[in-house]
């Protein structure tokens, strides 16, 4: 079914065994009990937040990915203050500055970039700008942190350099075990990749907004996944690696994060066939959103994709909000 999604989540006890908030590690931990409550809406979704977009100091917590087509970009919207990871490609800037603006934000605290890939990376330089693309107009979106993996073997793309001239001098390098936070929103970094490509230098994060835990693990391959979700720890909603690709998954990943439910975003045309179906096999029967496939209908060009659907899977039309219930 095709449509904005926008759920709301029962709030949970945050999980005992990881949290980045200094809760209780000791002792087995018990098995969440999954209460999610879905509508799949085909409106906006202000009507979530109750209308109007609402100040800073009225926000609900909330977890939204942005449609950006084939790249990725999630808004982590705490009371008052805002994480945003990754910024799609070059022209998803629209597409999150509207984002940003259902939830009444027009600055972000920390923009986190988990690699440097244009489909990761591409949306922030003109999302500054603002709707309007004039800098120092009424509409400016400010940002007052950007953290990325570190400018060792950087790509040299026209948009990297983009990004270097627009924010050279005020991103910053993080290391394993980096956290901010501030009541009710905080992100850690949980590992950095070393491989030799570009996606297996990535940044992987634990980021929670209320009581909810998200591993994020932008383009890793699926060894370094593992090693992130073994240094994570159990969390709520596993954000899937590159896109649901076959090569960014490992079921072992399912039993060390063991979460209730899974995000993939891929493009709705995107020419990689993303996301296997290897992937949503091993995701039968989970919870399971996302945000677009390469093809779902059974004469689509990426043959086996809708066989692989499953009771649980969604394949949305729109953005994916996640409302925390208080």
């Amino acid at each position: 079914m095709l449509g904005r999604s926008a759920v709301l989540l029962h709030k949970k006890p945050r999980n005992p065994q990881r949290s980045i908030f200094g809760a209780d590690c000791r002792g087995m931990r018990k098995k969440r009990t999954k209460a999610w409550i879905v509508w799949l809406l085909g409106i906006v979704a202000a009507l979530v937040f109750g209308g109007a977009p609402p100040a800073a100091a009225s926000r609900k917590e909330a977890l939204h990915w942005v449609d950006v087509g084939q790249g990725a970009s999630l808004v982590a919207v705490g009371s008052d203050a805002v994480i945003v990871i990754d910024s799609g490609p070059a022209g998803a800037s629209e597409a999150i500055l509207r984002a940003l603006g259902e939830h009444g934000i027009t600055r972000v605290d920390l923009w986190i970039h988990t690699h440097f890939d244009a489909d990761h990376i591409g949306g922030v330089v003109r999302a500054v700008a603002g709707l309007d693309g004039i800098e120092g107009t009424g509409d400016d979106l400010e940002i007052d942190i950007l953290w990325d993996r570190g400018l060792e073997s950087a790509p040299t793309t026209a948009v990297m350099a983009d990004y270097l001239e627009r924010f050279g001098d005020r991103r910053r390098a993080v290391d394993t075990g980096e956290r901010w936070q501030v009541p009710g929103l905080g992100v850690e970094v949980v590992s950095i990749g070393g491989g030799a490509d570009e996606n297996a230098r990535g940044l992987a994060l634990r980021l929670e907004v209320g009581a909810l835990s998200t591993l994020v693990l932008g383009d890793l391959p699926a060894s370094e996944a593992v090693v992130a979700a073994q240094r994570a720890g159990t969390v709520d909603i596993l954000w899937a690696s590159h896109h649901g690709a076959r090569n960014g998954f490992d079921p072992r990943l399912l039993d060390l994060a063991d979460p209730d439910a899974v995000v993939i975003s891929a493009g709705h045309k995107n020419s990689y066939c993303h996301p296997a179906p290897e992937v949503l096999a091993w995701l039968a029967g989970r919870e399971v959103w996302i945000t677009g496939a390469a093809g779902i209908a059974p004469s689509g060009p990426c043959k086996g994709l809708a066989a692989s659907l499953s009771v649980g899977h969604q394949v949305l039309g729109g953005d994916l909000v996640l409302a925390v219930d208080p």
